[in-house]
């Protein structure tokens, strides 16, 4: 793969900066599937807590579990808040009350900072993972980190604590790309007719259809260019009822991005061309000023 491509993915991000925790994450170890497991154990997922805890337990032990680990939004802020919950830092088979709780973005934006911490390209990728509930297809962030020694990225969920709490049992979190569903190809199905059962993938979400493809689409587009965006975060074009207002010339482009994205590695100099240069697509909703906005005199 090309040097340039592999030094970009070596860069830290916003959300995947170090700081002063990059000797830290060289310390970590080497082995990759060790170090997975390793983050794993730094972490518990919301949903989980409330598996394995009542009530009375959770309000005791996790002040977390609500939605306020929206304020553990970089990788410096969860480790952080790993050494305030336990000095020792990371270690293995950490108590469930002493690690963060967080989910599938968060841990994903941390493996990502330790890897680039030790040199290794790496990058954030949103998308699907049926291999997790029978009956859906959940929204899910992985990472893909690049191997020397194989010469490909190898795509490797850093989330999945319980091997035996997955649908598939076989799963191999460790190079999960045969599994693992990237949203491009996803669009591009729908768009030529192939993909049709969207509950599968838009249970539990405020989604009714294709909107939950071009949300994750624009997630995943993001996070290839090192903005690494929260989940409530769209293109305002596609947000909530304007996306029933798209137009063909809006498809289009949107298509065009979805087939450039499947393979984002021959085709990353276009990717960088229309991140830098399409004020829709990084036209985000949200309360604050946006750079992007052109005011009208």
């Amino acid at each position: 793969m090309d040097e340039i491509i592999k030094n970009f993915y070596k860069e830290m991000s916003f959300y995947t900066n170090a700081g002063l925790y990059k000797e830290y994450f060289k310390s970590l170890p080497e082995d990759i599937n060790k170090l997975r497991d390793l983050v794993c154990d730094q972490h518990i997922h919301k949903m989980r807590v409330f598996r394995s805890f009542d009530e009375k337990e959770v309000s005791k032990n996790f002040i977390w579990y609500n939605c306020l680990y929206d304020a553990l939004n970089t990788s410096t802020a969860m480790t952080a808040e790993i050494f305030r919950l336990d000095s020792n830092g990371f270690y293995y088979n950490k108590p469930l009350n002493k690690r963060i709780v967080v989910t599938c973005r968060y841990i994903s934006i941390l493996f990502a900072s330790i890897m680039k911490s030790k040199g290794i390209p790496c990058r954030c990728r949103s998308g699907f993972a049926p291999y997790l509930y029978e009956d859906y297809n959940v929204d899910h962030w992985i990472n893909e980190y690049w191997s020397e020694k194989e010469n490909r990225w190898i795509a490797i969920d850093a989330q999945v604590q319980d091997t035996s709490r997955t649908y598939d049992k076989d799963v191999n979190l460790y190079d999960i790309i045969s599994k693992f569903e990237y949203p491009a190809e996803l669009w591009l199905k729908a768009r030529n007719g192939e993909l049709t059962n969207f509950d599968r993938y838009t249970k539990y979400t405020a989604y009714k259809g294709m909107d939950i493809l071009a949300h994750t689409l624009f997630l995943d587009f993001n996070a290839l260019m090192h903005l690494e965006l929260p989940y409530r975060y769209t293109p305002e074009f596609v947000n909530g009822e304007n996306f029933n207002k798209l137009t063909k010339e809006d498809y289009e482009e949107i298509d065009n991005l979805a087939t450039l994205m499947l393979n984002p590695d021959k085709n990353f100099d276009e990717l960088k061309n229309i991140w830098y240069t399409n004020e829709k697509f990084r036209l985000l909703n949200g309360p604050y000023y946006n750079p992007f906005i052109k005011f009208k005199k």
